[in-house]
């Protein structure tokens, strides 16, 4: 009986060592400058960086991409961002191909959307029907999020401030490989602030 307790611990343990992630740092960026830079392409938004913190009000969906980075095909996001509109409405795109799009690129992310009615991961299209939503969050104007986004496999997990947020299973998942490895800022018509970006490589031990 002994032997076979030992036996069941000694698989439990090899389980849990082989299921175990490394997250490797692949880019940050705190915005302590005064010029967006060469690491970014503007597509023709209204982004600048003051105080430290990347800053749009009325970017009308032209994002500003980070082509200096591929993100991973499992990879963790992290950043900080807040409006400074009643209608809060931040977004940014991860996993998407750097192109211009009218309604999202990639995975988009959209946090106090439609006059802070309804946030959402969304896929390709932000107005996506199989959209993961979560609707009145008690978001606040002024108010500092931190964000955090897992991906790993066809999961994808976004974090507000620590907590669970929302969640998206995508049986097609979207692929580095197809040229689906871009991170993006977006904006439509909000006074919104980012800071704190930074991406790591998600991997198995």
């Amino acid at each position: 009986m002994l032997f076979r307790i030992i036996s069941i611990l000694s698989l439990v343990f090899v389980f849990a060592c082989s299921s175990e992630k490394t997250l490797t740092k692949i880019f940050e960026d705190d915005f302590s400058r005064d010029g967006i830079g060469e690491n970014y392409a503007n597509l023709g938004g209204d982004w600048k960086i003051e105080n430290g913190k990347l800053k749009s009000m009325a970017a009308k969906n032209k994002n500003l991409v980070l082509k200096s980075v591929d993100l991973p095909q499992n990879a963790v996001v992290e950043l900080t961002m807040k409006s400074n509109s009643q209608d809060i409405d931040v977004k940014f795109n991860l996993w998407g191909d750097g192109k211009p799009h009218d309604h999202g690129d990639g995975y988009t992310f959209i946090l106090g959307g439609w006059k802070n009615r309804v946030s959402i991961i969304s896929k390709l299209d932000e107005h996506e029907k199989k959209r993961s939503e979560k609707r009145n969050a008690g978001l606040e104007k002024g108010k500092l999020y931190k964000v955090r986004i897992e991906r790993k496999g066809n999961k994808i997990k976004w974090f507000v401030n620590g907590e669970l947020f929302l969640e998206y299973f995508d049986e097609a998942p979207l692929k580095v490989t197809d040229g689906y490895s871009k991170l993006s800022f977006a904006n439509w018509r909000s006074d919104v602030e980012f800071d704190d970006l930074k991406i790591y490589a998600l991997e198995e031990k």
